[in-house]
């Protein structure tokens, strides 16, 4: 390790700055590039990382590299093995919850691969029908779920749809993917889909849905959301349980509670739990926060979330049962922001990109 390297770890300071945070480097190469996604194994064995891809410039004698999948040992940050590469940049991630499987995505391509841990290697190559995977709705992360078991594979794919002099991308078919054989099981055209996640048994998908039409006045273009639905399916043959509608939320997150037999739709400044029987409003859930959030995790028990902004800069610890929220890190300016994060089930540790290369930060405890 570099003494630049080591200054910049040690500079890692958490809120108050009274204390230096508890890091591990993630072991690198030196044609490695950016990572760009991360996921850590529930049982806290693992880290994968996702690499931005760089294709052959034009102008210079460099190879393409990147669009490639890591797995580190989590104790020591040891790469254990490349996996393998995408045809993109890797910018989405998820483990099973037993660890042995992880899938990943790459959105400008709309690839999924499926790979086993165990093995070190690839199961399945899947393609959505479009050329682009739909990202949330505030684009912070692409809208693929992996089914807790590691069964089902779901992911939305996009199109591009030219407004005025401008263009944007608009979520269009959903996929359920059987993993044990990589055979679709169902497919949804037009699908509005903006986030998705499985309950824990993987028997049910969930998904936020929104109808957007783009008006035209005086020569400019603004959207008008004229839909916002809640939808909850048969997650292995898309039969319809509920639909129901959201209020003006525009959400980017959907966090399931086992014990609860609810789901929270977070956008950062409403926030509601839904019954998952009935599609209910069980209650609104209060948050002191305003901005908008790039990660939301929520812990074993389910008395906490954490939360990273979308700026990358901060992290909050929210209390369920009354919304108090803590910084759990800060991470103030352009270098010391860990971007890409992703948070262990725990939440006392999150994998990131920091100064260009990946690393393990341990938080304390609330």
């Amino acid at each position: 390790m570099t003494r630049l390297w080591q200054w910049l770890l040690t500079g890692f300071l958490l809120a108050g700055g009274a204390q230096a945070a508890r890091f591990t480097p993630l072991e690198i190469r030196t044609n490695d590039t950016i990572f760009f996604s991360y996921a850590q194994s529930p049982d806290g064995r693992w880290v994968a990382g996702g690499m931005q891809l760089r294709p052959d410039p034009v102008k210079t004698n460099l190879p393409p590299a990147g669009g490639t999948v890591v797995l580190w040992s989590a104790s020591d940050g040891r790469r254990e093995a490349d996996l393998g590469r995408h045809d993109g940049t890797v910018n989405w991630m998820q483990f099973s919850d037993d660890g042995g499987t992880l899938a990943s995505a790459s959105g400008t391509t709309g690839l999924l691969k499926v790979w086993s841990v165990a093995e070190r290697g690839l199961r399945h190559t899947l393609r959505l029908r479009e050329p682009l995977i739909a990202s949330s709705t505030l684009g912070s992360q692409l809208v693929c779920a992996l089914s807790p078991d590691g069964r089902l594979l779901a992911a939305a794919g996009a199109v591009v749809k030219p407004v005025g002099i401008t263009q944007t991308s608009e979520a269009a078919t959903l996929v359920v993917w059987d993993l044990s054989t990589g055979r679709e099981l169902w497919t949804l055209p037009r699908c509005g889909v903006g986030a998705l996640a499985f309950t824990p048994d993987g028997k049910t998908l969930l998904a936020y849905s929104r109808n957007v039409v783009w008006e035209e006045a005086g020569g400019f273009h603004s959207a008008r959301v004229a839909d916002e639905r809640l939808m909850c399916w048969n997650a292995t043959n898309g039969t319809i349980h509920f639909m129901s509608p959201i209020p003006g939320m525009n959400p980017s997150h959907l966090v399931v509670s086992p014990k609860a037999g609810a789901v929270l739709a977070l956008s950062g400044d409403r926030n509601t739990w839904y019954d998952l029987k009935t599609g209910s409003v069980s209650r609104e859930q209060p948050i002191q926060l305003r901005r908008s959030l790039h990660v939301a995790a929520m812990n074993r028990t389910e008395d906490h979330l954490m939360v990273i902004e979308f700026s990358a800069e901060n992290l909050h610890r929210v209390r369920l049962a009354d919304g108090v929220t803590s910084l759990a890190g800060s991470f103030k300016g352009h270098t010391n922001r860990v971007m890409f994060a992703s948070v262990s089930r725990d939440l006392d540790r999150i994998a990131g990109t920091r100064a260009g290369r990946p690393v393990l930060v341990d938080l304390d405890r609330p």
